[in-house]
């Protein structure tokens, strides 16, 4: 069975992934976004399944106050619900 991974090459996570998979000679194909694109049903599944912020790697911010540009995206998406 041949899994499929998705990412892009240059991302250190995807590279430590693909070496590990690699050294456990586990069978996978690459899926290059930067290359490839994303299909967009399949993006809609995944948001469906696990939602948009952990498609996106996106962490909820430590508080309310924190100025990273995340807490700040975070921050202004639950005001304006």
């Amino acid at each position: 069975m041949t899994i499929r991974v998705y990412g892009i090459p240059n991302c250190d996570t995807v590279k430590k992934a693909r070496a590990w998979l690699t050294e456990a000679g586990v069978d996978y194909a690459f899926h290059d976004y930067k290359r490839d694109g994303a299909d967009p049903e399949t993006l809609a599944q995944w948001t469906r399944s696990v939602g948009w912020e952990a498609l996106l790697n996106a962490p909820e911010p430590r508080s309310a106050s924190s100025t990273t540009p995340t807490a700040s995206i975070s921050t202004r998406r639950r005001r304006s619900r």
